[in-house]
């Protein structure tokens, strides 16, 4: 071979793997910490929304869905985006109300009328003025998802009566107003991570729980629960937050790409969770003993909640109050 064509060979060659090089150094790896088991609701979301931003990005960002706590507890996850060492976390509301209280008016027992309520709200200047409140603590609201309206599960009796609630050791949310709500119903509210339920189940430290559908019958609760009563006590909106400190890292088109990618993967989860909730009901129906809850319940329920709120208005601050105002005032 001619000097000159070996030179060139040459020259091609080192320029071939300088830009195979230049290419994999821009390579941006991102990280989101899930608690949801693979082809859970939330599993398929959070995957539509990696696809979304690998596709947006022709590739340059690659978003690692980290399924089943295998990053840590919601708790430790929340901690590790604060800091910027995970980009993305599922979070419900009343857990990333440990860093920001104010969101804790998104969750208030009874509060919503409705789903369709909740999402206009959410969607619109109570969501603006949250994710502007939640910001002050690190993390960004890239959206509003849900599970589906808590109904009570346990392992004593069916909840018909206002008084059958009365002694059953509940886990609930991490939140002193639904710890309130409990126990002003007669019940032994037993906050946890989720993380920690199904061994206190199985094991008869707690009788029961609350949650959707949508966690009870793919989490498998029914294994350790004879009773699941409808109260529809919250539809408590789950949070797909990113790390304010790991957004701030990246270029504006990225931002931007994850933006348009968390926006599309809202629409995605809110309607196959609404799907799935009400497919799911006649499963559970098969291994579960579910029942309707009397109206007069829930009116007693209802009255209880609201007793509930002006007592949670002093930890909420002029923005929670004003924004639980709002709230009621769309949904009652």
């Amino acid at each position: 071979m001619p000097r000159t064509l070996q030179v060139l060979t040459v020259a091609a060659v080192v320029l071939l793997a300088g830009a195979g090089t230049a290419l994999a150094q821009s390579q941006i790896n991102l990280r989101f910490a899930s608690y949801a088991p693979e082809g859970d609701v939330f599993d398929r979301a959070a995957t539509h929304f990696a696809d979304g931003v690998a596709r947006r990005t022709a590739g340059r960002v690659k978003v690692n869905v980290f399924r089943n706590n295998s990053l840590g507890s919601n708790r430790e996850a929340l901690e590790m985006a604060k800091l910027g060492s995970v980009d993305f976390v599922i979070a419900g509301s009343t857990h990333v109300s440990r860093y920001a209280p104010v969101l804790i008016s998104a969750s208030f027992p009874y509060m919503f009328k409705d789903r369709q309520t909740m999402f206009t709200l959410l969607d619109g200047n109570v969501g603006k003025r949250l994710n502007e409140l939640v910001a002050r603590q690190g993390f960004v609201i890239l959206g509003w998802w849900e599970a589906g309206f808590r109904h009570v599960s346990n392992s004593v009796r069916p909840i018909v009566k206002p008084d059958d609630i009365r002694g059953l050791k509940l886990r609930t949310l991490p939140s002193p107003v639904h710890v309130a709500f409990f126990r002003k119903l007669g019940a032994i509210p037993t906050p946890m991570d989720w993380a920690e339920v199904m061994p206190a189940l199985q094991q008869g430290v707690i009788h029961g729980q609350e949650n959707p559908p949508s966690v009870m019958y793919p989490y498998r609760v029914f294994e350790f629960q004879k009773y699941y009563s409808l109260t529809g006590h919250s539809n408590d909106p789950t949070l797909m937050v990113a790390s304010a400190a790991s957004l701030a890292r990246l270029a504006k088109e990225i931002q931007d790409a994850i933006r348009q990618s968390a926006d599309e993967s809202t629409v995605f989860e809110r309607q196959i969770a609404d799907e799935y909730n009400r497919d799911i009901m006649g499963k559970l129906g098969q291994v579960i003993k579910i029942n309707e809850v009397p109206e007069e319940t829930l009116v007693h329920f209802r009255r209880t909640a609201q007793t509930v709120y002006q007592e949670a208005y002093g930890d909420l601050g002029a923005d929670g109050r004003a924004i639980v105002d709002e709230i009621v005032k769309a949904s009652h």
